[in-house]
C-alpha cells in the first residue's frame, strides 16, 4: 500500500515542477525528484500493477520533455 503514497507524491512533483517553475534548473531537478519517486513505488507495487504504471510513467516523461523542447528558443 505504500507505493501509492510514492506515486502520489512523484506524479505530484511531476505535476508540480511543470505548472510551478519557470526556470529550466528547478524543472529539471523537480522532473529527477518525480522519477525517482515513481520508481521506488514501482520497485514496491505488486507486479500486475507495474506494467500500466510504468507506461503511464514513460508517457508523462515525453510530454514533459516535449513540454522542454516547445519552451526552448530554437532561433
Amino acid at each position: 500500500m505504500n507505493h501509492f503514497i510514492f506515486w502520489a507524491l512523484g506524479f505530484g512533483t511531476l505535476w508540480g515542477g511543470l505548472k510551478l517553475f519557470d526556470d529550466e534548473v528547478i524543472l529539471i531537478v523537480s522532473i529527477f525528484v518525480g522519477v525517482g519517486l515513481i520508481l521506488a513505488g514501482l520497485i514496491m507495487a505488486p507486479l500486475p500493477l507495474q506494467i500500466p504504471i510504468e507506461i503511464a510513467s514513460v508517457t508523462a516523461l515525453f510530454n514533459v520533455c516535449m513540454q522542454c523542447i516547445q519552451r526552448g528558443d530554437r532561433a
